[in-house]
């Protein structure tokens, strides 16, 4: 990793006094103009997806094989590289398909024949029939393609372009970098959208300051998304097809937007750091979104095994009686599961199951059905509000289990807690509390006397230098495949505040570990009483 990187990274000052941000006005922000032509396009995209939408399919044949099998498991990039640079696997060094390499003659390592310089006819000819420009075989493992003629012409047009600095993706020029964000900038959220919105040009500004990222200057375009799932979705999709951003960054992922990945994958880009409360990772994860935080379920997980960590110090039991209160959104579904699965491991019995509907529960009838049960602890899935009833309904009543829940889902109505009871509260979060000059270094930062989400402003923090990190990586050629395995290469990358990022071909979630809490009546309120801690059985 260069100096420059680990610079751009790990010291971006938090305060930028006397900087002048750069400001969201799309208006100002030049369109993108295409150099490849539309059949050179054409092509680039059946090189890297092996795939037209809205076209005939395209086949490939194994060697010796009788039938042909659809060539998006088949992509070219797959074995040439992203850049047609040729890529070495296990003990195969499969060649480079560049316009020097393709048009001068060569040997081949792999079959030890001597080739003359391609043609258009011969190159054709190699991808169909699979023979070199000399008429000998292509070694076994190159397939052979059937696709139609003008989807062949614009393959080999696309090929005397490869990995030159006309090979790029939509925003990218040789000057700018233009990166999207959906955000909720009407509506009960937009005080969020606004927040992160000036984090976002704020952390920009200052590196852009620095030079940009390879001399190309950053620019940001943010969409309204109204906090929405589906105006997320549209946001999202016109950033891509008619604001032609490179990537997202930080958007805003609301509960039930299933959408947005749909929009995102078919168009292949990638979103970095998107502030989703809990994301759902699929197994296999969806290529293009990296996830920095662990969501509610690893969070609750980390949570039981601090739990059973210190059940005989916090319970007065090795092995404590449990209750899982939970207000019924779908967002707290995972988390559900999580804690059966982790209290199930730890031989813990939970003896009660509470649901309830949003701002309704009946705390009187639940806190006698705790002293029925002789609950020690109860896990609380829902809002500030509801652990704040319960806890004083509790105190009211002379009871005092523990209880546990997530900082990103009570936020700050649990300060005002009877002072018996909040000793009795731990809190589990994926970044460390924030202290007063953390805050006040954010705020001037995003340009503004105060920022109202903390939380979401830190998310976008680490989205920016995640995004600037990678894009030092994939180097000055960048395309969107580039940067999906520069993200790819993080190993514990230092993002900002607290956050440590993991990704590889199959993660997609940056960090899996949290942290435990537990309150203060008083500044600064939220005060670790653990390390980082990796529930057992990690991700």
């Amino acid at each position: 990793m260069t100096t420059r990187s680990l610079v751009l990274t790990r010291q971006i000052a938090w305060s930028l006094v006397g900087v002048l941000c750069w400001a969201v006005f799309p208006s100002l922000t030049l369109a993108w103009t295409d150099p490849l032509s539309h059949e050179e396009r054409v092509g680039r995209t059946i090189y890297h997806r092996g795939e037209v939408e809205g076209a005939d399919e395209i086949r490939a044949e194994l060697n010796g094989a009788s039938e042909f099998h659809p060539a998006t498991l088949f992509r070219c990039a797959q074995c040439h590289g992203v850049r047609g640079e040729g890529i070495q696997e296990g003990g195969l060094r499969v060649p480079p398909l560049t316009n020097f390499a393709l048009r001068h003659s060569r040997d081949s390592l792999q079959t030890g024949h001597h080739r003359e310089a391609y043609t258009d006819e011969t190159l054709a000819r190699a991808i169909t029939q699979g023979l070199d420009a000399s008429g000998h075989p292509l070694h076994t493992s190159m397939p052979r393609y059937r696709m139609t003629s003008a989807h062949l012409a614009a393959m080999v047009a696309y090929l005397k372009q490869i990995g030159e600095d006309v090979d790029t993706d939509p925003g990218i020029t040789a000057t700018a970098i233009t990166v999207g964000a959906a955000l909720p900038m009407s509506g009960p959220l937009a005080q969020i959208g606004r927040d992160v919105t000036a984090t976002l040009t704020g952390m920009l500004a200052r590196v852009n300051q620095g030079g940009g990222v390879y001399g190309r200057q950053v620019q940001l375009v943010a969409e309204d998304s109204a906090g929405d799932p589906a105006k997320t979705a549209t946001a999202t999709a016109h950033l891509i097809e008619q604001r032609q951003v490179f990537a997202l960054l930080g958007s805003f992922s609301p509960l039930g937007d299933s959408a947005t990945s749909e929009v995102l994958e078919r168009n292949q880009v990638p979103l970095i750091g998107p502030l989703a409360l809990s994301p759902h990772v699929l197994d296999p994860p969806h290529p293009y979104i990296f996830y920095a935080l662990p969501g509610f379920e690893l969070q609750f997980r980390a949570a039981i095994d601090f739990l059973r960590d210190r059940a005989l110090a916090l319970t007065g039991s090795a092995q404590p009686r449990l209750a899982v209160v939970r207000a019924k959104v779908s967002g707290n579904l995972d988390a559900l599961q999580g804690i059966r699965v982790h209290a199930s491991h730890h031989a813990l019995a939970v003896v009660v199951e509470h649901d309830y509907q949003p701002g309704q529960l009946d705390v009187e009838a639940l806190v006698e059905k705790l002293r029925h049960e002789r609950v020690d602890a109860v896990v609380l899935l829902g809002e500030g509000e509801d652990v704040l009833v319960l806890g004083t309904e509790l105190d009211r009543q002379g009871l005092s289990p523990v209880l546990l829940s997530a900082v990103s889902m009570v936020g700050q109505r649990v300060r005002t807690m009877p002072n018996r009871m909040m000793s009795r509260i731990f809190l589990v979060a994926p970044l460390p509390p924030p202290t007063k000059e953390d805050v006040e270094s954010l705020s001037a930062l995003a340009g503004q006397e105060a920022i109202s989400s903390p939380g979401f402003a830190r998310m976008a923090y680490i989205a920016v230098s995640a995004l600037v990190e990678a894009c030092m990586r994939a180097g000055r050629q960048l395309n969107r495949s580039a940067l999906v395995e520069a993200l790819e290469t993080f190993r514990d990358q230092d993002a900002g505040p607290g956050s440590l990022l993991t990704f590889d071909a199959h993660r997609r979630m940056g960090t899996s570990r949290s942290m435990i809490l537990s309150l203060t009546p008083d500044h600064p309120y939220l005060v670790p009483v653990s390390g980082w801690v990796v529930p057992i059985g990690g991700p």
